[in-house]
């Protein structure tokens, strides 16, 4: 009876909706010219990461300055290749001159690695970090090979969602770091996440709130107990990991399905996180996205974000009071010092996103002393995956990001 459901899917599976879809991330590369490396960083804390360098691009041309490409939640590095050459952002930046490296934080496809740990039997301990982590130990640990290797006094940084999330954690909490950054584009700040609007956020917020009912109901305070602690959800059901479509059985069985008349459907899935379809997007470039946009992340990292939802507040990670006093000192997690961030930020955003509005720009603004620009996005409905799958990318946010970049490497 699934004899004639295979024989269609696999119909369906030879039609390619995107000419690159089945190629490698570095056959892909190949193809246009442009070389690619791997590097491997090793963080202070025993995590084994993979960073890609663009060197150069077909052109010739010899890079004058370094960019570090930091991607999303759930995201890797080669979000910054899904619209392929010459709108994706690491092509439009290798093209102007620029060495272009694709981070790729803990957890992600080529950063599963660890001195001691592995990511499948020594999961509680593997996937025990947050964005906090990723703040403290992965982007200083790239940011520190990247100055080693190309000899860069200072780099310039673009980050996408949790990729400023980093960020700016990063120059809070080792300010040190500021003066290696000459100048930071974020696309769609997550900070100030108590006014989202996304589903999967929301109901992160609520999980993570559940310590807060009150009951008398034998069933209520059960759920209480086990749902409100993250450590005992995520023991109960072994969720350390959140499981993404990794595998490439999997990933192929979504290649084949995301074409006409199922490409809709597919597209609405995308912006499933990212907030209503803006219509910006060309469905052909949705195998891409597939194929380039999906990576591991640790489920603490939505807890975390479920936190700061549900307290309004940009803090660290909250283990409730016992853990709080043995992990800081304190019964409650310390806020982020946004006001040691002196590097110059750039902020991009729109109203539509329901990670980073205007409002939630507002408020981090009051907190940033250097903000170098305030591009709030004048298309309408732009949401936030937009800032990488935008079919208009180039006009809206790549020109403006390159111009501000510009004028800091005029100045050194």
């Amino acid at each position: 009876m699934f004899r004639p459901i295979v024989i269609v899917t696999c119909l369906i599976y030879l039609v390619q909706a995107h000419p690159d879809e089945r190629l490698s991330t570095k056959q892909f590369m190949a193809k246009y010219g442009y070389p690619i490396e791997d590097h491997s960083v090793t963080t202070q804390d025993g995590y084994i990461l993979t960073a890609r360098r663009i060197p150069h691009s077909p052109n010739g041309q010899k890079p004058t300055r370094v960019v570090l490409l930091v991607h999303g939640m759930g995201g890797k590095g080669a979000n910054y290749l899904i619209l392929g050459p010459p709108d994706a952002l690491a092509f439009y930046m290798s093209d102007r001159g620029y060495d272009v490296w694709l981070f790729n934080a803990r957890g992600t496809e080529l950063s599963r690695k660890h001195k001691t740990l592995n990511p499948n039997r020594d999961r509680k301990k593997f996937w025990n970090f947050s964005w906090n982590e990723i703040a403290l130990f992965d982007l200083p640990a790239t940011i520190d090979y990247i100055v080693r290797k190309t000899g860069a006094d200072k780099l310039f940084y673009v980050g996408h969602s949790q990729g400023t999330t980093s960020c700016l954690i990063m120059l809070s909490e080792v300010p040190e770091i500021n003066d290696r950054i000459s100048a930071a584009a974020l696309l769609a700040p997550a900070v100030f996440l108590n006014l989202t609007k996304s589903p999967i956020l929301t109901a992160a917020s609520k999980l993570a709130g559940l310590a807060q009912v009150t009951s008398k109901s034998p069933l209520n305070l059960w759920m209480a107990v086990y749902f409100s602690k993250p450590k005992r959800l995520l023991g109960m059901f072994n969720w350390y990991e959140l499981p993404m479509p990794n595998s490439p059985m999997l990933n192929n069985i979504l290649l084949s399905l995301c074409r006409p008349p199922m490409d809709d459907l597919c597209l609405d899935i995308v912006y499933l996180i990212g907030g209503p379809t803006s219509g910006l997007v060309d469905k052909s470039i949705v195998p891409m996205a597939l194929k380039f946009g999906i990576s591991g992340i640790a489920s603490k990292q939505i807890f975390h974000y479920g936190q700061v939802i549900l307290s309004g507040e940009f803090k660290k990670y909250d283990y409730g009071s016992k853990g709080n006093l043995k992990m800081y000192n304190s019964t409650k997690p310390p806020l982020y010092q946004l006001h040691n961030v002196r590097a110059p930020m750039a902020l991009f955003y729109s109203v539509e996103d329901p990670f980073g509005n205007n409002l939630m720009m507002e408020k981090l603004k009051t907190f940033l002393p250097n903000v170098a620009l305030d591009n709030q996005m004048s298309l309408p409905n732009w949401n936030h995956l937009d800032f990488i799958l935008a079919r208009n990318l180039r006009q809206e946010v790549h020109e403006p990001l390159y111009e501000l970049f510009k004028k800091y490497t005029d100045e050194l």
